[in-house]
């Protein structure tokens, strides 16, 4: 890979053949900020998650507009493994998970036998804190760095926003949702990673403090543990 702004279309020459130029504009950054602009479709539901999630029409131009879609996930998983040579599990394993000690997992592969990039693994709770120790020290874990702090500095940037309150903005960096407080006085501007059900892995810099949550709740309900966080537990800290 050369950069995070090279064209996909270098890792799925399929999109060469496509009827939609605007297709070709689509970049790495662009799936890593949710800003790809493809409809998003039940892929799951497909014979080839690939190929349905990169056949979906263009609707926003590529940059232009976030949409959380789980589809850019599984493409930038898929990329891993083109230029890896072997899963983006195996990857993990190989520059992540050994390092921190994370030995047992479930990921769940596509048809085609790519990794889910966007759902479909489960850590033990315990190693979801490992995970939060790691953004919290900056990429550190047990005195070694292993992920690039310049790198967790971008990843955690707002470059989109997603919703405004009058308390905050939430938005949208690498993969990761943030929160930016409005009062520039108040240390609680947060990043955290949103499971499905309600799994959690919240980080807040300026008081170093991180938590996790592992949960199995439904719908609307989902929500609740991150609301729990920021009324009660950092509020209460910072003040």
């Amino acid at each position: 890979m050369k950069n995070i702004h090279e064209s996909i279309q270098n890792y799925f020459p399929e999109i060469l053949e496509s009827n939609d130029p605007q297709k070709k504009e689509i970049t790495i950054f662009h799936l890593l900020t949710m800003t790809s602009g493809l409809q998003i479709g039940n892929f799951q539901g497909s014979k080839n998650w690939v190929k349905y999630i990169l056949e979906q029409p263009i609707i926003h131009r590529p940059g232009s507009t976030f949409q959380y879609n789980s589809g850019d996930s599984h493409l930038l998983s898929a990329i891993i493994q083109k230029i890896s040579g072997i899963s983006t599990a195996s990857f993990a394993e190989k520059y992540l998970f050994h390092s921190l000690g994370i030995n047992k997992y479930t990921w769940l592969k596509d048809p085609q036998g790519v990794n889910g990039g966007g759902f479909s693994i489960s850590l033990y709770l315990e190693d979801m804190v490992k995970l939060g120790l790691l953004f919290l020290n900056e990429g550190q874990f047990n005195s070694s760095q292993i992920l690039s702090s310049n790198w967790l500095h971008q990843a955690t940037r707002p470059y989109n926003q997603v919703k405004k309150t009058n308390e905050g903005t939430y938005g949208y960096g690498y993969q990761l949702w943030t929160y930016e407080n409005n009062h520039s006085n108040t240390p609680n501007d947060y990043y955290y990673a949103n499971g499905i059900f309600g799994q959690y892995i919240f980080i807040v810099p300026k008081l170093n403090i991180m938590a996790v949550v592992k949960s199995h709740l439904q719908k609307e309900q989902q929500s609740a543990p991150r609301i729990f966080f920021e009324e009660r537990a950092i509020k209460k800290l910072a003040g």
